[in-house]
């Protein structure tokens, strides 16, 4: 099986990515639940989340193996909005009660790419 980087994505198939990203958001089936509320039509989901993404935290990580923190760390982005409810949840408080602010798409990419 070959895998792709983000380098090898042509313009193309980054556009179409996004373009099936907004269809699935139309009818909203992102999570098990597939609640398929309209996401771009100011609708929330079973999971209380918009259009916009709603991060609690993002910043660099450097609790993991040399090989994966490299020199500026892995990265993390914390989202908040799960809704599978899972007993034993690590991240509750992040993951589960909606503090966090909405991002748009531009500041998501930016946060990916520090």
């Amino acid at each position: 099986m070959t895998k792709l980087s983000n380098h090898d994505l042509s313009n193309e198939m980054v556009k179409e990515t996004i373009v099936s990203a907004y269809k699935i958001m139309e009818s909203c089936i992102l999570c098990p639940r597939m609640c398929k509320v309209n996401r771009l039509n100011e609708e929330k989901g079973f999971c209380g989340i918009g259009a916009k993404a709603v991060v609690s935290s993002a910043s660099p990580h450097f609790g993991e193996e040399s090989v994966l923190v490299g020199h500026g760390g892995s990265g993390t982005i914390f989202f908040t909005g799960c809704n599978l409810g899972c007993v034993f949840c690590q991240n509750y408080d992040i993951s589960q009660l909606l503090h966090g602010d909405e991002v748009e798409i531009d500041d998501l990419v930016n946060m990916m790419l520090q």
